[in-house]
């Protein structure tokens, strides 16, 4: 197996773990375990625990997936300084997730500390892209393939930058809104932040503030998108990444809605933080092309 391969399976991991976080805090089963690293004595036999423990296990499989690109790297691509930092970054990420994930369950921790555990997985998932588009790239170049630096990317880089911070800043609205127990405020409900140890749900003008703000972050893309959008076909480089974006972007609003009007079904609410953790990705992995495109590839030393 390549090693870009194996990079992107391990990317592709990272999402699943997204995902799978969604599920949980939608089934509000966060604490079905209540040791860790391992489960200890359930608290509950529902359904809930299954994800729970797909969720832990696919966390063990992701690290050694980790652990196993540092290796490969050191070994055989030293040389690339970039690849190195990246992979290095995404294992602090990844220690950083998995510490930080075992600190909320063991002292039970209030729901709104999740939102650093949300934008560390952004964070993690935005370097693995980033990592194997950089691997993608150097088998290219051992393979002969030389690309010349391309200006026209240069005009990309504050728009792409713009989106990628409005993104961070959309999803940080978002986690808040659901993680301080707010977006279920709204409909008079507590169940998450009662599985927090927190019985003082936020009130209903906090919950409503939170949902503006969160709206407004969510418009804020939406026109970073266009302008992103809008500065590619200028320089015709990127325009399928940066128009999946947008349209992610559309579905996200749409699912948005949809998650309010069915009172936060799990479902709904569960494909609305996997859009968002694409759309974050698609950004990253335009913001990765850029960068490689700006530097170019020299064929290999003879």
């Amino acid at each position: 197996m390549k090693f870009y391969r194996l990079s992107w399976i391990t990317t592709v991991i990272i999402g699943i773990q997204m995902v799978l976080a969604g599920i949980i805090v939608g089934e509000d089963a966060g604490f079905v375990c209540p040791k860790w690293p391992v489960c200890g004595r359930p608290v509950s036999m529902s359904g809930s625990l299954i994800f729970e423990l797909v969720h832990r296990f696919t966390a063990g499989l992701l690290g050694i997936l980790v652990v196993w690109l540092l290796i490969w790297l050191f070994l055989r691509y030293r040389h690339n300084r970039a690849m190195i930092w990246t992979g290095v970054l995404g294992l602090v990420s990844l220690i950083i997730q998995i510490v930080y994930a075992g600190l909320i369950v063991l002292f039970v921790l209030p729901g709104t500390a999740t939102t650093v555990d949300v934008l560390n997985s952004v964070i993690m998932l935005s370097l693995f892209v980033h990592l194997s588009n950089l691997a993608k790239h150097e088998d290219e170049r051992e393979h002969g393939v030389v690309a010349q630096p391309d200006s026209r990317f240069a005009k990309l880089k504050p728009a792409a930058w713009v989106l990628y911070a409005s993104g961070m800043v959309a999803v940080a609205a978002g986690a808040v809104f659901r993680h301080t127990g707010a977006s279920q405020a709204l409909f008079g409900e507590d169940s998450y932040i009662l599985s927090h140890g927190q019985h003082v749900p936020p009130s209903h003008a906090t919950s409503e503030t939170l949902l503006i703000i969160h709206i407004v972050t969510a418009a804020l893309l939406m026109l970073a998108g266009i302008w992103f959008v809008e500065r590619t076909f200028a320089a015709k480089r990127l325009t399928k990444a940066a128009g999946l974006t947008l349209i992610c972007i559309l579905i996200q609003g749409g699912l948005g809605i949809a998650s309010l009007q069915t009172r936060l079904q799990t479902v709904v609410v569960t494909t609305h933080w996997a859009v968002a953790g694409l759309i974050m990705g698609v950004i990253a992995f335009a913001l990765s092309r850029i960068y490689i495109g700006l530097s170019g590839a020299k064929a290999p030393a003879k």
